[in-house]
């Protein structure tokens, strides 16, 4: 069951704790008010989509029926969430589950623009379903296109394309009936996962196959349960690290004048906050030392990468360190959740530069999530994958976590991902 965080583990992640010498508000904002309710910014009707996990199909189910096949979904919470940042704003919210009677409601009340959560049921692009819908009704909508959904829910066509850009990610190799031969360039131990979900979906201490004998009863479990290929990828063994990105990328004449307009900003700021600690940033607690840890962001072309989150498994020693939907669904506050990442400046920017170039590889818009194993072997960030539709649950999803440690509030996270799409399809000029 999803859940609200509880105070008594703020002190875990260091959001209580954190202490604010200055934020560099000047990216996308300027004055570093709240951006949020600017009487300047047109009111939009917004047409909240989703898909409730309460509105899940009904089938029939066996013995391999995996139980986290709907974890994908939304809340009722969560879609709370969106649509009380949304009114926060200002905006008519006209809240629409994303199902058979999308076409003739989004019809009927005509929105500026719809803010998309929608994940789908069924179907290699189900996440890039109603994408499509709303481009053939030429209805604006938040979040990247059909084509980066489809090819991010595809694990192994993302890898495809990062091993096209030269960006590092682990060997791979595409099982459908689990009968092929292993890859011979692939080494133990390998990593077996459902090539078609996210969410940590159908990931458990098995997915890590040390000799070819549990490889092939994973995979063939795994075929079984999910009915879609499984991607078998080489295991990393190293820290488990996601950041979040927002924004859209600039033609480069006009980054350069956008990134001189933000290095004045910041340096005006670091000037009247006095703050001397690496150029300036955002303090927090490092809760794994309690020492105070300069919130490091990348900015690159218009975008902007928020500080890295690590996910530190010690306090769960008797587990596979996994990110998984056991731990996303039903244990959220077992593992500890360091934002920032106590990364060093270097690796900090080498992940900012990956997360950039993963975003560019796979054309996605507004946000989106990069997941990253840090190899232990040599310190390498290698992308696991890319979530262009990542969770947005207050005070629990991982991006949230990273613009809460940015000084973002939920409130202003919500409006900067609308703020990015009404700007990028020419609605809105700040």
């Amino acid at each position: 069951m999803i859940r609200q965080r509880p105070d008594k583990h703020f002190s875990r992640c260091g959001f209580a704790q954190r202490v604010l010498l200055f934020h560099a508000t000047a990216w996308r904002g300027g004055t570093g008010k709240s951006r949020l309710g600017d009487s300047r910014m047109k009111k939009f009707k917004v047409a909240l989509l989703f898909s409730l996990k309460a509105n899940a199909p009904q089938e029939a189910t066996d013995d391999d029926t995996p139980w986290d096949r709907w974890n994908e979904l939304d809340s009722e919470k969560s879609v709370t969430g969106y649509e009380r940042a949304l009114r926060a704003a200002g905006h008519e919210v006209i809240p629409l589950e994303g199902d058979h009677t999308l076409i003739d409601n989004l019809l009927k009340y005509n929105p500026d623009i719809c803010f998309n959560t929608c994940e789908g049921h069924h179907g290699k692009s189900r996440e890039a379903q109603i994408p499509a819908v709303l481009d053939m009704l030429r209805i604006p909508y938040t979040g990247s296109g059909v084509m980066s959904l489809a090819v991010a829910l595809d694990k192994a066509m993302t890898k495809r394309v990062l091993q096209f850009y030269s960006i590092p990610t682990p060997g791979f190799q595409v099982f459908v009936t689990g009968d092929e031969p292993t890859d011979p360039r692939l080494n133990f131990p390998l990593f077996a996962k459902p090539s078609l979900e996210g969410s940590g979906i159908g990931i458990t201490a098995k997915s890590i196959c040390r000799t070819p004998r549990e490889l092939r009863e994973q995979v063939r479990y795994l075929l079984r349960a999910y009915k879609q290929p499984i991607l078998v990828e080489e295991y990393v063994e190293g820290r488990e690290i996601t950041t979040g990105i927002l924004g859209n990328l600039m033609p480069r004449g006009a980054w350069i004048k956008e990134k001189k307009r933000l290095e004045a900003a910041r340096a005006l700021v670091a000037q009247t906050e006095n703050a001397s600690n690496n150029g300036g940033g955002t303090l927090t607690i490092n809760p794994s030392n309690g020492k105070k840890a300069v919130v490091r962001e990348y900015y690159y072309s218009g975008v902007r990468v928020l500080p890295p989150l690590e996910v530190d498994f010690s306090p769960l020693p008797d587990i596979a360190p996994l990110y998984n939907s056991e731990i996303k669904g039903n244990n959220p506050w077992g593992p500890r959740y360091l934002c920032p990442a106590p990364l060093t400046a270097k690796l900090t920017s080498q992940v900012g530069r990956l997360t950039v170039a993963t975003f560019r590889a796979l054309e996605c818009y507004d946000f989106a999530r990069v997941d990253f194993r840090i190899r232990a072997s040599d310190n390498q960030p290698m992308v696991i994958e890319i979530n262009p539709l990542p969770g947005l649950t207050e005070a629990l999803s991982d991006i949230v976590l990273e613009a809460d440690a940015a000084g973002i509030s939920y409130n202003e996270l919500i409006h900067t991902i609308l703020a990015a799409a009404l700007r990028r399809y020419g609605l809105w000029e700040e």
